[in-house]
């Protein structure tokens, strides 16, 4: 993807402008220069692109898989600070699911879209200063409310749709959502937010884990907290903290002989080099980690199953 510290589909037109073959479009010099020539934002920026290819020809096959493939391109764009561009993607999801009547999925992207949308206001995103992408996101939760409305003429109105209603009417303005409303089945849909959660609570919990002299519990904290660093674009972060954990830990052979250290490098290596050969050897080291809690071994799953897409675009 990116050599001599540049995207390899980086271009240039007659007039030597910068020009994106994988977007179709002339880009600005700033553009450029802060993501085209960092191969770390330049790999993140193919990804989400072509995250999004997939997503729409899954669309236009009417086809569920359209979900993952938005929903992960819209993290991507959020890595890369285009709150924007994630809203859009975001939106496409909504639309396709409210088009297939899978209501609960369309609400719980648009939940996503808007927290997006107001962590972007509130971070003062000039992306964000075009009144049109707030615009679609209402549209798009408008449009959800009228199909709540036709299936209750079919159906009877349940619980859940009132309150999917309620909800949507209250985000049509685009107030501040509430926390209490995440639920855990949510950890892709919320993206960067929630993997910058994930990795503050991970390593927290190793650090207290080796505070405690717990160092093999500590190993599985330690292994997750890179691999969300990992999933927020940031895999020097994730590497450089996984090396001063395990050395700070005082029992380097105990962290370098755990299944799960050897897999969480073997992760870090496929996406690095894009290496779908290694998937292979992953999937069959992530049945052999001895997983103490259920919800460690779906996020793991969870990130795995992440960068095999990302790898096969």
């Amino acid at each position: 993807m990116a050599t001599e510290n540049k995207c390899t589909w980086l271009g240039a037109t007659e007039a030597d402008d910068p020009y994106c073959r994988l977007r179709g479009q002339n880009l600005h010099k700033a553009e450029t220069n802060a993501k085209c020539h960092k191969p770390d934002l330049a790999t993140i920026c193919v990804d989400a692109y072509g995250s999004l290819a997939r997503g729409q020809d899954a669309i236009d096959s009417n086809s569920t898989d359209a979900f993952p493939w938005l929903i992960e391109s819209a993290a991507q764009f959020e890595n890369l600070g285009e709150s924007d561009n994630a809203i859009k993607a975001y939106i496409k999801a909504i639309n396709f699911a409210n088009k297939n009547d899978l209501i609960e999925k369309a609400y719980d992207i648009f939940r996503a879209a808007r927290a997006v949308y107001e962590e972007g206001i509130a971070d003062k995103d000039p992306a964000l200063s075009n009144s049109q992408v707030k615009q679609d996101l209402v549209k798009a939760g408008e449009a959800l409310i009228e199909n709540i409305e036709k299936v209750n003429e079919r159906t009877p109105t349940t619980e859940l749709q009132s309150q999917i209603k309620a909800a949507i009417l209250g985000g049509v303005t685009l107030r501040k959502a509430n926390p209490k409303e995440d639920t855990k089945d949510l950890i892709i849909s919320h993206g960067r937010s929630l993997y910058t959660k994930k990795a503050n609570e991970y390593k927290a919990g190793a650090a207290s884990y080796i505070k405690s002299g717990m160092v093999k519990n500590a190993v599985t904290l330690a292994c997750m907290g890179a691999l969300a660093d990992l999933m927020l674009g940031k895999p020097k972060e994730g590497m450089a903290y996984l090396a001063k954990i395990t050395k700070e830990s005082g029992e380097s052979q105990t962290f370098q002989e755990h299944p799960c250290f050897e897999w969480t490098r073997l992760v870090f290596k496929i996406l690095i080099n894009r290496d779908q050969n290694l998937m292979i050897t992953a999937n069959k080291l992530f049945l052999e980690i001895p997983w103490s809690f259920k919800d460690d071994r779906e996020f793991a799953r969870r990130v795995l199953e992440s960068v095999e897409r990302r790898i096969s675009v």
